[in-house]
């Protein structure tokens, strides 16, 4: 990379982008930029808002491989049939879980009136989303629904009879060397959360809440340092294989991060894979998971290139994103 571009970075940011929180750039698997605003360095975590439907995802993916789960066509009656109220809709109980993955499953989507904040004020989430009638039938449109991240980590648990915290830290933090041992893990029973409920998450390096029932929050509420998730990152970039071993599986890495889906002109990019977003940067093919005010992991595999950037909820811009295209990859020589 062009190190006079790339010291152009610290200037650039403090002056136009004053929502940064931290970037870091990882080429050929070196970290060749790391930068930290705000009073913060390498320790703090970020929340990292819907980039978590990325690693619930990766954790749907390593389920199929332990053959805890059986199957993408695995159904909501089959796996989630004991949370399923009397009145459900009939055509919930046949969505499956790729149709949970693609954002296809028919649920309304998070813009839609009520039906994300209904979720957050009710006493069990997954009942309530259980209970909601299908806006489409299922396989037919995308809409970008928080209740379907949330959904597949249940499926997770109940199908490893493991929190998803725990599976993860077997499964995925374990091999990533991300430690969440001391991990703060609180239930949101009430919308919105108390003011020392925020307080106590957003002191804590690593957390990731759960519903008032105890599931992980499967679309977002997890919190690491930017380096585990450039590692998370790095993990995709390789084709879901870490030091010599194969942590997700490669054929649903490379699923994953294909256009499965088509989200319409509004959303930001021209595909969706299995809680990825797809799309080309400066005309090379990216896949990227993005969250709340400019939460980033964005990765462009031909340019053996990783990016996180994380971003102060509590500032109004959230488009440092565009780094990437307008210096961050300009800035790549060979």
């Amino acid at each position: 990379m062009d190190p006079a571009v790339v010291g152009e970075l610290d200037a650039r940011i403090s002056g136009s982008f004053p929502q940064v929180r931290s970037l870091l750039v990882v080429r050929h698997g070196y970290l060749v930029y790391e930068r930290y605003w705000h009073g913060l360095d390498a320790s703090d975590g970020h929340n990292s808002f819907s980039v978590t439907k990325s690693f619930t995802s990766a954790l749907v993916g390593i389920a199929m491989a332990d053959q805890r789960l059986q199957s993408l066509n695995q159904t909501v009656g089959e796996l989630l049939g004991a949370h399923l109220p009397p009145n459900a809709d009939p055509r919930l109980r046949r969505v499956t879980v790729q149709q949970l993955l693609t954002m296809t499953a028919g649920l309304a989507g998070d813009d839609s009136s009520g039906a994300w904040i209904g979720m957050l004020q009710s006493r069990d989430w997954l009942r309530h989303i259980l209970s909601q009638r299908l806006v489409s039938k299922p396989g037919t449109e995308f809409a970008y629904s928080s209740a379907s991240a949330h959904l597949l980590s249940a499926m997770v648990t109940d199908a490893t009879g493991q929190s998803t915290l725990d599976y993860a830290r077997a499964k995925l933090f374990g091999p990533l060397g991300i430690a969440t041992d001391h991990a703060l893990v609180q239930p949101i029973r009430t919308w919105p959360p108390s003011p020392a409920q925020l307080q106590a998450y957003e002191q804590a390096p690593v957390a990731w809440a759960t519903d008032p029932q105890g599931y992980q929050i499967g679309y977002s509420w997890l919190k690491l340092p930017a380096r585990d998730l450039a590692k998370f990152g790095y993990l995709y970039l390789n084709g879901g294989r870490w030091d010599g071993r194969q942590v997700v599986p490669a054929d649903y890495v490379r699923a994953s991060t294909q256009p499965q889906s088509k989200p319409p002109p509004s959303d930001p990019a021209d595909g969706y894979g299995y809680q990825w977003w797809t799309t080309s940067v400066a005309s090379h093919r990216s896949f990227f998971a993005a969250g709340f005010a400019g939460q980033l992991i964005q990765v462009i595999p031909d340019l053996d290139l990783v990016v996180v950037l994380t971003s102060d909820i509590d500032r109004e811009r959230s488009d440092a994103g565009n780094l990437v295209g307008e210096t961050i990859v300009p800035a790549i020589v060979a």
